[in-house]
C-alpha cells in the first residue's frame, strides 16, 4: 500500500506534482468533468493553486475535456432510453458547464424506439385504461422527455397498434372461407 503525505507538508513544488499526479490517477480510473476533479482534489486538502496547476496540466495533456465528456455521458444515457431533459440534469449534477451543455445537446434527437417500447411494456397494447395511459406517459416524463415528445410516441403507438389490429383483421378475412366482398 502507498504511502499517503499530507499535501500541508509538502514543498509548493511537491503539492503541485502531487496534484497532477492524483489528478492522472483519478482520470485513468474514469473520465470526470473538471468541476468534479476540482472538488475531489479540494477534498484531499491540495491547495487551490495546486488544484488549478493540476488540472490545466491535465487539460494540456487531453486528459481533462469537459466537451468529451459530455458526448460521453450524452451517449451513455440515450442508450438507456433518457430523454434530453433527464440528460441535461445529469450533466449538470456532474458539473458540466451549461455552455458546454447546450453544445452537445444542440442536435440531440429522442430514441423513438425506446419511447415506443417503454409504452408498449407500460400499455401492452391497452391504450383503453386512461390511468395506465398516464402512469406510461408519466415513467416517460421521468425518463427525461417533454411533453410534447410523450404525445408524438404516444400518437405513434396508437397508430401501430391500429396498424396492427387492421392486419389481422385482413388476415382473419383472407382465411375466412366466405368472401365478404
Amino acid at each position: 500500500m502507498r504511502k499517503r503525505t499530507d499535501p500541508r507538508s509538502m514543498t509548493p513544488e511537491e503539492e503541485y506534482e502531487a496534484a497532477a499526479n492524483t489528478a492522472a490517477a483519478m482520470l485513468s480510473r474514469r473520465p470526470l468533468s473538471e468541476r468534479m476533479l476540482l472538488r475531489k482534489l479540494r477534498e484531499k486538502e491540495f491547495s487551490e493553486d495546486s488544484t488549478q496547476y493540476a488540472a490545466e496540466r491535465m487539460r494540456l495533456l487531453g486528459a481533462l475535456d469537459d466537451t468529451a465528456y459530455a458526448e460521453l455521458i450524452v451517449r451513455s444515457y440515450r442508450a438507456k432510453g433518457c430523454g434530453k431533459l433527464r440528460i441535461r440534469q445529469e450533466l449538470q449534477q456532474r458539473g458540466v458547464p451549461r455552455e458546454v451543455s447546450q453544445e452537445v445537446l444542440e442536435d440531440f434527437e429522442p430514441d423513438w424506439d425506446a419511447m415506443t417500447a417503454l409504452l408498449h411494456k407500460k400499455l401492452r397494447g391497452d391504450v383503453s385504461d386512461r390511468t395506465e395511459v398516464d402512469k406510461a406517459c408519466a415513467a416517460l416524463q421521468r425518463k427525461g422527455f417533454s411533453f410534447s415528445q410523450i404525445r408524438q410516441a404516444l400518437t405513434y403507438y396508437c397508430e401501430q397498434l391500429d396498424e396492427q389490429e387492421d392486419s389481422i383483421q385482413k388476415e382473419d378475412m383472407s382465411t375466412c372461407p366466405f368472401n365478404w366482398e
